[in-house]
């Protein structure tokens, strides 16, 4: 399937920007003209740091206009003569690490659920509850992840390993993120191939959470009513300062 990065012209009106004669473009596939493989628009886009040194690349090759500088960029797929949003967000060179190497990315969701992001982990499960690699383990983790929040403690089927040793958060991103085979006997045999959209998936799911949650805490924050200094006189008995 061919994805393109684009460009909101105007309201619901995409246009491909042709990447594939920058420099920073490394063709790796058989399509022709404007058409990628995602991981052939994630090793461009993962050239830079973020989307404000992309869309200045992008200028310089004249990729975009002045008056477009500001509308939103996406990767889509071209169906129906409709081009359809496929993630959440591009990725860029922090995220090069993880595409490397998939196992940090699932040590870094399986760290969020032992620091009590239960939040996050029925999310993550809600995300996925119809890809068949995972089409049993989605469910449960999203259950498990539930009754947590509930409970405001770690279920204990999370402490529940398989096989492997892992428990059902890993064993779903696992499933995933790699190929792999099944015994008669139902135990799980990965291969290191892995199955590059759902880890690239993966990966925009997690990075969209966290600034998503990161900005809702800042709000909050930014909300709360500035407090004037404290005076001797400014106590009152039986009053709690939950700063002090």
């Amino acid at each position: 399937m061919a994805y393109y990065l684009t460009i909101e012209k105007r309201k619901g009106q995409y246009t491909p920007l042709d990447i594939t004669k920058t420099s920073c473009f490394t063709r790796l596939s058989n399509l022709k003209n404007m058409g990628c493989t995602l991981a052939e628009i994630d090793a461009f886009t993962m050239n830079f740091n973020d989307e404000r040194e992309l869309r200045g690349y992008l200028f310089q090759n004249d990729l975009i206009e002045i008056r477009n500088g500001n509308r939103p960029l996406s990767v889509r797929n071209l169906m129906n003569n409709k081009y359809n949003k496929v993630m959440y967000d591009m990725l860029y060179q922090k995220d090069l690490e993880y595409i490397m190497e998939p196992r940090k990315l699932i040590a870094r969701i399986n760290d969020k659920l032992y620091a009590g992001d239960y939040r996050f982990v029925k999310a993550f499960a809600n995300n996925f509850m119809n890809y068949h690699d995972c089409l049993s383990t989605a469910p449960e983790v999203r259950e498990f992840a539930s009754t947590s929040m509930m409970n405001s403690k770690c279920s204990r089927h999370f402490y529940c390993l398989d096989e492997q040793g892992d428990n059902p958060l890993v064993r779903m991103t696992k499933l995933l993120i790699y190929d792999y085979y099944e015994e008669p006997n139902g135990r799980i045999n990965y291969k290191s191939t892995v199955k590059y959209r759902n880890l690239h998936m993966i990966l925009a799911v997690t990075n969209f959470y966290d600034k998503t949650y990161t900005n809702q805490l800042e709000q909050i924050e930014l909300s709360q009513p500035k407090t004037r200094k404290k005076t001797k006189n400014d106590h009152i008995p039986g009053q709690t300062n939950l700063f002090e």
